[in-house]
């Protein structure tokens, strides 16, 4: 049986592990971000952004499937997406984006980059970007070498540094936790592992739902878009969307969605946008209407 032991290897910016200490020039050194200090709550946030770290969904060398995901799953829960990246294995633009997405969003989800190879430099990333020492963490060590067994090398063994101060969050049984330092919470980018973890903790954002009416048109988008620009103006409460279908097999031309948490709100422009369409154009421009709570496209 292996003592669990952490490796030796020194790791730089150029391979995977501790942040750098090379002190950089003013204008490029990325600034340390800040974690509050007022007291926090126990309010699930309103609004999430994600990053998702990989230069392999650049390169379009793997179909990101974690993004999609995300975007779903906290829309049912009520939470609003606000903004979404896609950045390369790379300290500075993990860093500039943690940056981005924190000013924007009460929660920040990232995806990739925790595993034992030498571009998996997310939290390495996140402890340059707090200005925190990389640490080995003993709770996680040890069950990193309970799941790899004989198979742990150095390598494998260097997932058990994190971020001096991060919390480890286990919502299911799983050898890789959930790191949350501030607002900033990360995620394997493996989509099994990924969504086991976030199924295990999501329960934690869980807000008022959104609701949605959907309707089906025979109709061009731009016939239906001054509809639209009118219901948008007068029903300001709830968000208005449009898309068309252009592909051969379509049954139906363009797919209008009215979204918000107000149920009232939300029936009362469907409504209001139904009974327009069919004064203009004929009931049978209405090819089918269904919701508020349905989901899918």
């Amino acid at each position: 049986m292996k003592t669990a032991t952490m490796p030796t290897t020194t790791k730089t910016p150029s391979t995977r592990g501790e942040a750098s200490t090379t002190t950089k020039p003013a204008s490029r050194r990325l600034r340390a971000i800040s974690t509050s200090t007022t007291s926090k709550t126990e309010v699930p946030p309103a609004s999430a952004a994600v990053v998702a770290i990989g230069n392999e969904l650049l390169a379009g060398k793997v179909r990101d499937e974690n993004l999609i995901f995300l975007a779903r799953e906290l829309r049912a829960l009520g939470v609003e997406l606000r903004v979404a990246l896609v950045v390369p294995d790379e300290f500075e633009a993990i860093g500039e984006a943690l940056h981005y997405a924190r000013a924007r969003a009460e929660v920040v989800i990232t995806c990739g980059g925790v595993g034992p190879t030498h571009d998996d430099l997310t939290l390495a990333a996140v402890a340059q970007a707090f200005d925190r020492p990389l640490e080995p963490i003993p709770s996680l060590l040890e069950a990193i070498d309970r799941h790899y067994g004989a198979r742990a090398n150095d390598e494998i063994r260097s997932m058990a540094l994190a971020p001096a101060g991060v919390e480890l969050i286990q919502p299911v049984p799983f050898f890789l936790p959930v790191f949350k330092l501030d607002q900033v919470h990360v995620f394997p980018g493996d989509p099994a592992a990924l969504r086991l973890l976030f199924n295990g903790w999501k329960g934690a954002l869980s807000r008022e739902p959104y609701h949605s009416a959907r309707i089906k048109l025979d109709l061009d988008e731009g016939e239906v878009a001054p509809l639209l620009t009118a219901l948008a103006d007068a029903h300001p409460g709830v968000e208005v969307g449009s898309y068309p279908r252009f592909d051969s097999g379509r049954t139906w031309k363009v797919l209008v969605t009215i979204d918000a948490k107000d149920l009232d709100a939300v029936n009362a422009a469907a409504s209001a946008l139904a009974d327009r369409i069919q004064a203009e154009f004929g009931q049978q421009a209405i090819l089918d209407r269904a919701g508020p709570g349905s989901t899918e496209v």
